[in-house]
């Protein structure tokens, strides 16, 4: 029987050829899992595990590789023909006679030329597979370039100087650099075809890296194994924050004023909605706090924004809650509330998105459901098209926070794919098998403790914040004059601030003047910012008060708009950098001491900045860096 050798399997016969640490040996004998192998350079033997041996390669890497893209994409009638060809090319090679008549006798059975016969068996005997007698597609091989070195390295370069480069051209910018290529070189130019083809033939990391840098090519090449997962209720739930599609009106003007900022958490195990939180200003510690709070307590509270008439009964103080590193959720308030409740604070690692697959998958649900609303503004312009959606906005943000309550409590009752059940089902399985939610034993004071914090010094007339002076009978008793104290306070109202004593409790400190009326932190804010716009002072706080009832006969997406603008103005001013100002001094300064020689200026030398000037200018550049335009008004 003839040997033949095979390019998948090593046979362990005495004196075939193994490679072992990439270099050649003489297979010679075999004890148990353990080879004797004889070097063929010097003769040393050697004892090695069999593990270690690799077979001598029979095929070049080429070949091997268009093999195994065959065994991955030949068809069930090809890999039939395949089979039947080798054994009968089994029984040619074995079978007793000459040659030339067993030849014939195959070529016969298989209905095909003697020739084409002995190509097969000269294909077999190189490598004993089912795979080297697949019959080939006609035509060349799809991987076969035939442009020639010449077009190839053109195209080759085109891609690298016109495709792989930041920002990302469009394939066509490489295909017309090839076309003018060519035609400077008096060269047919390759068809568009064969050039996209070779641009997508490119690895997707490698492309991703040289087009959109490295965070993209890592997001593409970054494998996700295994899930992130709970095993009972209230052990893990992910927060975040998202603008709702859909434009809001106010409920005096009806005018559209703005997207609503949507704060959900999520119970992992369960899959159900714990919380809900919906306002117009952007993410803060005041929507972590108001979101924790409605997943913490009961929903039955009338004051809630987020209510509903149908049965939310999920809520209790989670084991864990994680979060994405966002500036609302690294504050001191979050932090400390957590620890004070005993709650672990987990942050997803920074640019790992898919850490926050389940919070991410509950958004993008909710946004599915918020598409159907009037005023909807879909997930993009091209998916809006032509629908106005200022035109056809009509809900008011109660009435959206009141249909969002009962999007969950219908989402509540849908079946989950990943659970083979519904939320609410999860969460009764989970409180019957022993699990029982813990809640704040005082509710006011959870709220208070992931409040937006900050630290006040107690003076003598008692404490200062914004402008504003607060006092209490109790402020003598926990504090005295120049302690720094820590201090609570709920944006929405800071007619009363939370400071916490030396009893670890918090005590409530009203206005000095009871008569002031209740007003938020960001009409304090805009009530100042316009009285500066007029070029007025603040020297009293009731002419900030007296400003505040006239903004508030004004519409409120005018007060919305300004802050938007003054956000977006300080945005760019902080990523824009230093000043032209600061630039142009440090210019100026550089050549001013070239050319100063002995503290003063030779009478040789041009005309330069004067150094009090300079200085003057330094200041004003560094105060525009600072964001500090003009010095706050004084306290009263």
């Amino acid at each position: 029987m003839e040997r033949l050798s095979s390019a998948v399997r090593l046979d362990l016969r005495p004196g075939e050829w193994v490679l072992w640490k990439a270099r050649p040996f003489r297979f010679i004998s075999l004890q148990g899992s353990a080879a004797s192998i004889r070097d063929s350079v010097n003769g040393e033997l050697r004892e090695v595990a069999v593990a270690e041996l690799r077979g001598m390669p029979s095929l070049p890497p080429e070949d091997f590789e268009q093999r195994v893209d065959l065994l991955r994409t030949t068809s069930d009638q090809s890999w039939h023909l395949a089979q039947r060809r080798e054994s009968i090319i089994q029984e040619l090679l074995n079978g007793e006679g000459s040659m030339a008549e067993r030849v014939a006798a195959a070529a016969k059975v298989l209905d095909i030329s003697s020739r084409t016969v002995r190509r097969l068996v000269k294909q077999y005997r190189t490598s004993s597979q089912t795979t080297s007698l697949v019959p080939k597609p006609p035509g060349p091989h799809q991987k076969r370039r035939r442009l020639g070195p010449i077009r190839e390295r053109i195209i080759d370069e085109a891609i690298a100087s016109h495709y792989l480069i930041r920002p990302k051209p469009p394939m066509e910018e490489a295909y017309n650099r090839v076309v003018d290529r060519c035609r400077a070189l008096a060269l047919r130019p390759p068809a568009r075809n064969s050039v996209l083809k070779r641009i997508r033939a490119l690895d997707a990391r490698f492309a991703a890296r040289k087009r959109l840098g490295p965070k993209a090519a890592q997001a593409i090449a970054l494998s996700t194994p295994g899930m992130l997962e709970a095993q009972e209720a209230l052990e893990l739930i992910q927060m975040d924050h998202t603008l709702a599609d859909v434009i809001i009106v106010d409920s005096r003007h009806r005018q559209p004023i703005c997207r609503p900022w949507l704060s959900l958490a999520i119970d992992v195990a369960t899959r159900c909605v714990l919380g809900a939180h919906v306002a117009i200003e952007a993410p803060s510690a005041l929507a972590v706090a108001l979101c924790m709070e409605h997943a913490c307590r009961p929903k039955d509270r009338a004051h809630s924004l987020v209510q509903s008439d149908t049965p939310w009964p999920m809520f209790g103080i989670p084991q864990q809650v994680l979060v994405d590193n966002g500036p609302e959720f690294h504050g001191a308030a979050l932090e400390r509330g957590c620890s004070e409740y005993g709650i672990t604070l987990l942050h997803r690692p920074v640019a790992r998105p898919h850490y926050g697959g389940h919070i991410e998958r509950l958004i993008g649900t909710m946004m599915g459901k918020v598409h159907l609303l009037p005023g909807t503004t879909d997930a993009s312009p091209a998916a809006r098209g032509g629908y106005d959606s200022e035109a056809t906005a009509v809900l008011t943000l109660p009435e959206f926070a009141r249909w969002l309550a009962l999007a969950i409590g219908q989402y509540h009752h849908h079946e989950h794919r990943m659970l083979g059940t519904t939320p609410a089902a999860a969460w009764n399985d989970s409180l019957a098998a022993g699990i029982t939610p813990v809640v704040p034993a005082h509710p006011e004071a959870f709220l208070i403790s992931f409040l937006p914090v900050t630290r006040r010094r107690l003076q003598r007339d008692g404490l200062h914040f914004e402008r504003i002076r607060y006092w209490s009978d109790v402020l003598p008793v926990i504090a005295q004059p120049r302690e720094p104290l820590v201090v609570r306070y709920d944006p929405r109202d800071i007619s009363r601030l939370h400071v916490i004593g030396k009893d670890h409790h918090y005590h409530t400190i009203t206005y000095a003047n009871i008569t002031r009326p209740p007003i938020s932190l960001e009409e304090v804010r805009h009530a100042y910012a316009a009285l500066r716009a007029q070029g007025l002072v603040v020297l009293d706080i009731e002419s900030a008060w007296s400003n505040r009832r006239e903004l508030l006969q004004q519409p409120l997406h005018f007060d919305l708009s300004s802050h938007a603008r003054f956000q977006a103005r300080a945005r760019r001013k902080k990523k824009a950098g230093p000043p032209k100002e600061l630039v142009f001094f440090c210019a100026a300064r550089a050549a001013w001491r070239k050319r100063t020689s002995g503290g003063g200026i030779t009478s040789s030398a041009p005309p330069v900045l004067s150094p009090a000037p300079a200085f003057a200018l330094e200041r004003k550049a560094r105060r525009e860096i600072n964001n500090v335009v003009c010095a706050p008004p004084p306290a009263l």
